[in-house]
């Protein structure tokens, strides 16, 4: 404590409080002409502003250094650069051909493509939108090397690489979400409408954010607040065919020289879907209600945020019970569903230190589940599922840029508590649960060259685990008072000749087992589960590789990987009949593993208004011993053409894309696993802006499953019960932004 008073005192008395000006002018690279509505914005001060139409800008720095920007204009490639108050910079932008615009990372060190030495993909918010996909985790599944599994349209979780649940970290605005993350059945929980994209790392992050980052991390990054006295409303509108699905969405936010501040409600609503032979699959109904807010405060010493999401999902649960009980016709929930409420408070804070940035994260969540059966029963009947997660967690790193050097340092760590409610003890996989943890780290970018950039880490983590379990007239939950540790680290480089990027990356990351893998003992999805308490922590060790190459029309990407997991955790069906309930017992088990694979990705574009794409996932799960892993991806082949055009009549930026995915058959089977044969997918989505009196209109049509294919993916968790994945869905999409500009403070 007496050293986070310390630091927060050299905060407070080495800022010089007055404020820079920072000023340019941004201008197309091939004409010379000023490019009007250009967004800068400023990392550090969390702040933008616009160009005028003179391309000009004015920034207001609200400290004593340079500043690192992100810059952003309609049909041009995007930049990161470094400003100062000491000259008026001239700025010129390049084209960018139709999906070839730079990839620029924002989730933690806001650096380019080209610095980075892990593998990152990024969906943006408009794709979200545009894409018609029902879920969040089946559109990130469109990326090279993620996938999802699945139980309906609503509750969907992402595959990285083969790896899912606790061996993946899900970020909601920089903060780990804790969930009950360990089963496919308990979707991660975010408003994906309030971001303004999601990134997705590919492999282990365990030095950055700690245990259970092995097999990549999902960040949501939130809106950037509105540009300078300006107030930004954005409505978007959905209608699904398939599931009679209404989605509504509102963003709201506003910005002065100091103060900014938004919100953004989303709801959802979905019938039971169809498949392709027009069959309902019952019980896949869902509604979610979402609500995403900040405030935020800029200063001489730093700027400082406060954000609060609420989340209210109902998930139907489609099992034998519900089929027989359920209106098909109803989008109510009544019988057999899942009812989740989710809160996140988070504070985000940046002091000024001299040269360096210093970040200071506090949050508090809970999460609420509870299993209802029959809502016309006692609660004694209703309910087969209790549980209350709360979690506190915290962060502090400090970042300082020497010459080509980049050093930060931190630590950051959490206290979880799970109350679980005695009296649903068999159905309850997780009994009453304190856990402890507490990593630090260090991290150190060098920029030897223009060409060459090395970076390196080590992280430390301490986790302390204990249950609490109740007494139970069947079976009792497993007791517990384990403590697990480890040292992390990571070596990568990237290296760019001409128009050749290379990157290698070389982590290890562990992650301790979840309390249902070490104290389950009971029902859990409809089979009795068994944990041990005796489960080691895992320890990977992955290589990946990547190779990109760049020109004006042509984009070639290969990133093959190679991970080994020493005591990888999984569950195995035994020979052992259950207790309670039908079936055999279901046993935590582990051994070694290994996963390896890669993508490839192939863009071209011999026109400006012409863009061809296409890219191949391969992906193989094996334990070392002998035989394969489960819930491993099918291989896909995806290959789409795109056109576009500036204008077309009184069309603005009209699209069309044409999308062909083909998944190969599975036969590489896990235990329990069946065959799944190959299935291929066509999908088109076309749109443009309109002015309706000098309003813009963004309207979209999105038609998924165009020729309403019947099939069954190999993640699907119906896949059990002979249940199809939906068929045909045409979406109908409208964005309308309104802005009106502020009146200055100044």
């Amino acid at each position: 404590m007496k050293l986070f008073f310390s630091v927060l005192f050299l905060a407070l008395t080495s800022v010089v409080l007055a404020q820079n000006t920072i000023k340019g002018t941004i201008i197309d690279a091939e004409t010379q002409k000023p490019i009007q509505n250009a967004l800068v914005y400023a990392f550090e001060l969390n702040k933008s502003v616009v160009t005028d139409n003179n391309g000009s800008f004015t920034l207001v720095n609200n400290n004593n250094y340079n500043i690192k920007v992100e810059i952003s204009a309609d049909d041009y490639k995007t930049k990161i650069i470094t400003l100062s108050s000491l000259n008026v910079e001239i700025i010129q932008l390049n084209k960018n051909l139709v999906e070839l615009q730079e990839l620029i990372i924002t989730g933690d060190s806001n650096k380019s493509r080209e610095k980075v030495s892990v593998s990152i993909e990024t969906l943006k918010k408009v794709d979200l939108f545009q894409s018609g996909k029902i879920s969040l985790a089946d559109n990130l599944s469109k990326l090279p090397g993620i996938s999802n599994v699945s139980n309906g349209v609503g509750i969907t979780k992402p595959v990285i690489r083969g790896l899912s649940n606790t061996n993946i970290v899900f970020l909601n605005n920089g903060i780990k979400s804790e969930n009950f993350q360990f089963s496919s059945s308990h979707p991660f929980i975010s408003d994906e409408f309030s971001a303004k994209k999601i990134e997705v790392i590919k492999g282990p992050v365990s030095l950055i954010y700690g245990s259970d980052a092995v097999g990549g991390v999902i960040n949501v990054i939130k809106e950037n607040p509105a540009s300078t006295n300006l107030l930004e409303t954005k409505v978007n509108t959905q209608y699904h065919s398939n599931t009679e699905g209404l989605v509504t969405n509102l963003d709201i936010k506003a910005s002065g020289e100091k103060w900014f501040g938004g919100a953004s409600f989303t709801n959802k609503s979905h019938k039971d879907y169809q498949d392709g032979n027009g069959n309902q699959i019952i019980n896949t109904r869902f509604k979610e209600l979402n609500l995403s807010s900040n405030l935020g405060y800029r200063s001489t010493l730093g700027n400082f945020a406060l954000y609060f999401d609420y989340n209210a999902p109902t998930y139907g649960l489609t099992n034998l019970k519900s089929t027989t009980v359920v209106d098909n016709d109803d989008r109510t929930l009544d019988f057999w569903y899942v009812d989740l409420d989710n809160k996140l408070l988070a504070s985000k804070n940046k002091f000024f230190i001299g040269e360096g940035v210093l970040d200071v994260n506090l949050s508090y969540q809970q999460n609420i589940r509870k299993g209802i059966s029959d809502e016309s029963s006692t609660y004694a009947d209703m309910v087969f599922a209790s549980m209350d997660l709360s979690t506190i967690s915290y962060s502090s790193k400090y970042s300082l840029q020497k010459n080509d050097s980049k050093y930060t340092l931190g630590f950051n760590g959490a206290f979880i508590e799970n109350d679980a409610d005695d009296f649903y003890g068999n159905s309850n996989p997780m009994p009453d649960t304190k856990i402890n943890d507490l990593g630090f780290f260090v991290v150190d970018e060098i920029d030897l060259s223009n060409a060459l950039t090395l970076n390196a880490g080590l992280r430390f983590d301490m986790r302390t685990m204990k249950s609490y379990p109740f007494i139970s007239t069947s079976v009792n939950k497993y007791e517990i008072d384990n403590d697990y540790s480890s040292l992390s680290g990571s070596v990568g480089s990237t290296y760019k000749i001409n128009n050749h990027l290379f990157k290698l990356n070389i982590a290890s990351g562990f992650r301790s087992p979840n309390i249902s893998e070490l104290t389950q003992n009971g029902i859990h999805g409809a089979r009795f589960e068994r944990g041990d308490i005796n489960l080691k922590a895992q320890r990977n060790y992955q290589l990946d590789f990547n190779y990109h190459f760049h020109i004006d029309k042509l984009v070639f990407d290969v990133s093959p990987f190679y991970n080994s997991v020493n005591d990888f955790i999984y569950i195995v069906e035994t020979d052992e009949d259950a207790s309670i309930g039908d079936g055999k017992v279901w046993q935590y088990v582990q051994n070694d593993a290994l996963l390896y694979g890669g993508e490839i990705a192939l863009g071209y574009h011999p026109y400006n208004w012409l863009g061809l794409h296409s890219n191949y996932t391969f992906t193989r799960g094996e334990l070392k011993k002998g035989g394969n892993l489960t819930q491993i991806p099918q291989n896909r082949y995806v290959a789409e053409v795109k056109l576009e055009q500036n204008k077309l009549g009184f069309l603005n930026s009209p699209y069309l894309l044409l999308n062909f995915t083909s998944n190969q058959s599975q036969n590489n089977l896990g235990q329990s696993e069946t065959y799944t044969p190959a299935y291929e997918i066509f999908n088109v989505n076309f749109g443009s802006k309109v002015a309706v009196n000098k309003q813009v209109v963004n309207w979209y049509v999105s038609v998924n499953n165009l020729f309403d294919k019947t099939y069954i993916d190999h993640l699907s968790s119906f896949k059990s019960f002979d249940l199809n994945n939906i068929g045909r869905n045409i979406v109908f999409g409208l964005n309308i932004p309104f802005n009106t500009k502020l009146k200055s403070s100044n």
